[in-house]
């Protein structure tokens, strides 16, 4: 209970900025990486990606219409974040809920310790833009996450908005 009070009272300090961005005009490939999409648990083969997805409980995920997205290293896991497809989505870092009707969210990256500060999210995202579709990409972070805004804005998002509770 006294957690929930306190993540109540956090929403109204926070802010998060919303970026946007369009698919690739053509597509980019870079060497040595690969990216990968898992609608399903069951089809993930490596194990450490599975170890991560059970160990941060997010397996449930699947259920509702989201995609895990990997990257690849030469054969090390390197970066993984989630895809949504969905009407509306709820920020749960200052509890407000957003539209997001013909667009696809980008939320939950996670770069490991090994390969950070190296751009390897700049990268996945360039190549989540690949993806064969006609909707536009969402992505959003915290104000104060210096290294996600950078990493965002290197692989072309531009600012949206910047919302508060």
């Amino acid at each position: 209970m006294i957690i929930k009070i306190i993540k109540y009272f956090l929403s109204f300090l926070r802010e998060i900025h919303l970026y946007e961005s369009k698919k690739n005009k053509k597509k980019i490939s870079f060497r040595n990486f690969k990216f990968f999409k898992y609608r399903k648990f069951d089809s993930i083969k490596n194990e450490k990606l599975k170890k991560y997805v059970k160990f941060e409980k997010k397996k449930n995920r699947f259920n509702n219409n989201q995609t895990l997205l990997a990257l690849f290293f030469k054969k090390d896991l390197v970066c993984v974040g989630w895809m949504y497809l969905g009407q509306k989505w709820h920020i749960s870092e200052i509890d407000y809920k957003i539209d997001i009707k013909n667009k696809i969210l980008l939320y939950d990256f996670f770069t490991f310790k090994k390969f950070r500060n190296r751009g390897f999210y700049s990268k996945i995202l360039i190549l989540i833009k690949n993806i064969e579709t006609k909707k536009i990409f969402l992505i959003y972070c915290l104000s104060t996450n210096k290294a996600s805004k950078k990493g965002i804005e290197n692989s072309n998002f531009e600012l949206l908005k910047k919302i508060r509770k």
